[in-house]
């Protein structure tokens, strides 16, 4: 299994399991105020940025982050190699530049000379090369590991690091963003203890912001000591609303000499974040007017404040689905025939889930590629409308029978029993009423179907890894540049990929192979049409949702543009923009 494999497994368990571990990870024991790193300025008399977050820190750290509010922080506190701009292309950060050869196998990326840690360490290629061999270590369990899997770093020189893949792959380039780590500061830490080492209490970052105080309640970020250049408000942003990606142009050109721009200072001298555990706390202190910003809420607790006087909602459109897994392996016959997917897909009302799970805020999902994405094609993804008197005629056509006791499969005595597996309903709300909705509507078909509420954590690892299951509910990262093959090819059943449906497609597995070749971007989004119109002609999974990030900000908070992200954190990805109005 190679790196984009382990990437999306990581990703399709991380998703599943984050909520238990927001609730049941340790936060940090109180830590009072953090020492400034050096050359740090003097608090600022300016009025902060206030935002209130659900959720406790428990490991600011690239290489031990746990939970959203780490991520976050995270985010503002270190940077990678590359970022993303406002339409998703990755330009440079730590990196100035970069080059490939012709067949995308070695990159090689020039650093920022004069890039320093908030302490006054040098930035250098051995911290790069410390990063990944971390994340690529067995021992590691943190997050991203295995992620670099097929790829070793080397240090050319100081401030040059070179990138040799094994598998080479399109999508290389948007691993870059991964947030780089001080080896000075956790080069002695076996990679098995990173996730409880202490520096993820007193983190030391190379981004726009340093945390000088942190604790289990809250967290105050100042500018990192930024060189001298214009504020982010002279400098303008010409960041748009776009949400769309746009396919890398020509990932395999002779070089990428973009020079890193002059970072603006930011607009935002300090800012303050404080952390909640219960939604109704939370949203009381926005209610209130203690906060800025309110983010981490669930779909309908956050659109419930929508209709506050002078708020608005900053909505990220994600790469994240909503589906529902089928078991497709042959101990499953009941999902064999494509006729029966597609008939479970016609009876699913989509858009009433998109009010009912998420309060009108995410998109109906067509393909398992984002409508956001330069991957997707519309024509090779048809819309599938609700239609239950199809959806019972195709029932009939796969020899299913109609009974008093339900639908019955081809030679079953019963009725066909479709128990669906979803996260708990404290866990994931949003999932649980996805799934909650969708029994409804089998039942309303006649279908003997049971909804079956499970922690998430044990959902992964006790059923999916294991085929454990009829159907289930899940979330899906599929990032921006979407490799569908972890969860569809037909290899990634016993390799331990993401391939939890047992699917075997001997003609997919061709398309899902050509679709993450390094390629132009014509022949990259050809291929994408195709795997489309094959994965919309077998309907192998349920599509059911795009749910955006979203958080609800006061108007008084100028600059936040929405962006498709992979991750919520990404929604700082404007912030050296963001500024206060000057109205309290």
């Amino acid at each position: 299994m190679n790196r984009t494999d382990r990437a999306v497994v990581a990703a399709l368990v991380l998703v599943l399991a984050v909520a238990a571990i927001a609730i049941g990870s340790p936060a940090f024991t109180p830590q009072g105020t953090a020492a400034a790193p050096s050359g740090h300025p003097s608090p600022s008399p300016a009025l902060p940025y206030r935002e209130g977050e659900l959720g406790r820190p428990v490991s600011v750290s690239p290489l031990g982050a746990r939970s959203q509010v780490d991520r976050d922080l995270v985010a503002l506190v270190f940077e990678g190699l590359t970022k993303l701009d406002s339409d998703g292309r990755p330009i440079p950060a730590l990196a100035t530049s970069w080059t490939s050869d012709d067949t995308g196998a070695t990159w090689t990326f020039r650093l920022q000379p004069d890039a320093t840690w908030q302490d006054g360490q040098p930035v250098t290629a051995d911290d790069v090369v410390f990063t990944i061999d971390t994340l690529r270590d067995p021992a590691y369990h943190g997050p991203g590991a295995g992620s670099w899997q097929g790829v070793t770093a080397t240090a050319v020189d100081d401030h040059t690091v070179r990138f040799d893949l094994e598998d080479p792959f399109a999508g290389f380039l948007a691993l870059t963003t991964q947030p780089i780590a001080p080896r000075h500061l956790l080069g002695n830490t076996p990679p098995s203890a990173m996730a409880g080492d202490p520096f993820g209490e007193a983190p030391i970052g190379s981004g726009p912001y340093a945390i000088v105080e942190l604790d289990r309640d809250h967290a105050v970020l100042e500018p990192a000591g930024v060189a001298a250049g214009p504020s982010a408000s002279d400098a303008g942003s010409s960041a748009g609303p776009s949400g769309g990606v746009p396919a890398p142009s020509d990932p395999l050109g002779p070089s990428h000499p973009t020079p890193r721009p002059t970072d603006p200072r930011p607009s935002l001298a300090r800012l303050e974040f404080r952390f909640f555990d219960a939604p109704d706390q939370l949203v009381a202190a926005f209610r209130a007017g203690e906060l800025d910003a309110a983010s981490g809420l669930a779909p309908l607790d956050v659109a419930g404040l929508s209709a506050l006087p002078g708020t608005r909602l900053v909505r990220d459109p994600s790469t994240t689905i909503a589906a529902i897994l089928l078991n497709l392996r042959p101990s499953h016959l009941e999902f064999r025939d494509p006729k029966v997917r597609l008939a479970l897909l016609e009876t699913i009302d989509r858009p009433a889930i998109i009010g009912a799970a998420f309060g009108g805020l995410a998109s109906r999902a067509d393909a398992f590629v984002p409508p956001t994405s330069w991957a997707f094609d519309p024509a090779a993804s048809p819309v599938v409308k609700r239609d239950t008197k199809a959806a019972a005629k195709a029932l009939t056509a796969a020899g299913w029978k109609k009974t008093a006791d339900g639908w019955r499969a081809p030679s079953a005595k019963v009725a066909t029993p479709l128990e669906v597996l979803v996260p708990s309903r404290a866990a994931n709300p949003a999932l649980y009423a996805v799934g909650s909705t969708v029994v409804d509507n089998w039942v309303a078909l006649g279908l003997a179907a049971k909804l079956v509420e499970i922690d998430p954590a044990t959902l992964a690892t006790d059923h999916l890894r294991t085929g454990d299951f009829s159907a289930a509910v899940v979330d899906i990262a599929v990032g921006h540049d979407p490799d569908l093959y972890p969860l569809f090819a037909s290899s990634q059943v016993q390799t331990g990929g993401a391939n939890v449906i047992g699917l075997q497609d001997p003609v997919l597995d061709g398309l899902l192979e050509a679709a993450r070749a390094p390629a132009a971007d014509p022949a990259r989004m050809a291929a994408f049409k195709a795997l489309q119109a094959r994965l919309a002609g077998g309907t192998y999974a349920l599509p059911i949702a795009w749910p955006d990030s979203v958080v609800a900000v006061r108007d008084r908070v100028i600059g936040p543009a929405p962006r498709t992200v992979a991750d919520g954190s990404e929604r700082f990805w404007d912030v050296l923009t963001w500024r206060l109005a000057d109205d309290r």
